[in-house]
């Protein structure tokens, strides 16, 4: 029954990730580990690895929606084990 509720909603993956980031463990390490992604190329290009520069920083964006998905997916199965947070979820922006 909530499954059909929650389908007729629209997550916000922006607003999932931030909370996703801020309530869980895993969300917090895998969006922190974003920060890899821009320090570890100019480490390269300082080593002179200009092309293996290049594939890690053109690995970020498909790192950041991977993880965006996950947020989304991480945001409906907390809502699948507490429907009573969907109000909040709701006055939050998380979900519309």
């Amino acid at each position: 029954m909530f499954q059909s509720d929650l389908s007729q909603h629209q997550i916000n993956p922006i607003e999932a990730n931030y909370w996703w980031r801020e309530n869980s463990p895993a969300g917090a390490l895998l969006n922190k580990l974003m920060f890899l992604f821009i320090v570890v190329p100019i480490g390269l290009v300082l080593k002179r690895f200009y092309a293996l520069s290049f594939a890690v920083f053109a690995l970020m964006v498909p790192y950041g929606l991977f993880v965006r998905i996950l947020a989304v997916r991480a945001v409906r199965q907390h809502l699948e084990d507490h429907p009573e947070k969907r109000v909040e979820f709701e006055q939050s922006g998380i979900i519309s």
